[in-house]
């Protein structure tokens, strides 16, 4: 049987309750965990979630949806506010999200608008070339493709949606490299050379570094039957407001189809469509579009 009597003893010589016992013994056997960090970053998660969906919250609330203590909330929520990720109100106080959250997002928001703005583009190339279109943005120091418009031949190259390849894997990955910055493109060209991104298909720093000085001297990139066997492409930068290149436009298709002059006959119609999306995202970053230019 417990001695409880000299806990409660305890108690009135320091003022606790029960109850903050009660949540000091939980909060020790999860910092006792190994994964207490990963907790603690995934119940910050959850908090602001629920302050995503309520607009706010009291500690009680938020304690009682997470199943965690009130103290351990109250932790959570003091370090989001010395952040500036959540912002509480002097009198209820009510914690709700920080304007300062939208500046977690501004990254992913740019890709949204560069898919929504490119889409009508990328349908118009579809229909110069009949061949795949396909929108890639970069991810650190690869890509992922986030959009693209389908060939109507029977016979055509599908891009997978989502999937990451590196930035030197294909004419879209080697534009994107070729507009990063010059200590990111000497990192990567470092990290070529020293095997850490080593590939059947990775070419050697100084090779590369040739050919990405040829792309920023002509504006695209060219390859016949490139990355995939088979497959040729031709692809273009798309700017941000600034100057910085972080998506990509290509078009591509079988190589018996999409010859040298073929690719090079589009590169006027590739120029035009990149420019466009390039000044309709700059709009849209300050201003609303108008009817006539919003997609749709």
């Amino acid at each position: 049987m417990r001695n409880t009597g000299t806990r409660d003893a305890d108690q009135l010589r320091t003022g606790t309750s029960p109850v903050d016992l009660v949540e000091a013994e939980d909060e020790a056997r999860e910092t006792d965990r190994p994964n207490a960090s990963a907790l603690a970053v995934e119940r910050a998660a959850e908090i602001m979630y629920l302050l995503a969906e309520w607009g706010d919250g009291s500690v009680s609330e938020l304690a009682e949806a997470t199943g965690s203590t009130g103290s351990a909330v109250h932790r959570i929520l003091t370090a989001l506010k010395r952040k500036d990720l959540v912002h509480q109100e002097l009198d209820s106080q009510r914690y709700s999200l920080s304007w300062a959250v939208l500046s977690l997002a501004r990254s992913l928001s740019a890709r949204a608008d560069v898919r929504t703005l490119a889409y009508p583009h990328m349908l118009k190339l579809r229909d110069i070339s009949d061949e795949t279109i396909t929108l890639n943005v970069r991810s650190g120091l690869d890509r992922v493709c986030i959009e693209q418009v389908e060939s109507r031949h029977e016979v055509r190259w599908v891009a997978e949606i989502g999937r990451i390849l590196p930035l030197h894997s294909g004419v879209t990955g080697r534009v994107l490299l070729a507009y990063a910055t010059p200590k990111e493109i000497s990192a990567y060209l470092r990290s070529l050379d020293s095997g850490h991104r080593s590939a059947p298909d990775a070419p050697d720093g100084a090779t590369l570094a040739s050919e990405l000085e040829q792309i920023r001297q002509r504006g695209y990139a060219l390859g016949l039957r490139d990355r995939v066997r088979g497959i040729s492409a031709i692809s273009s930068p798309v700017r941000e407001p600034g100057g910085m290149v972080s998506a990509a436009l290509t078009m591509a298709g079988p190589g018996e189809r999409c010859t040298q002059d073929k690719l090079k006959s589009w590169v006027p119609h590739l120029a035009k469509a990149t420019q466009e999306i390039s000044e309709l995202l700059g709009r849209s970053r300050w201003q609303p579009l108008t009817s006539e230019e919003h997609p749709g």
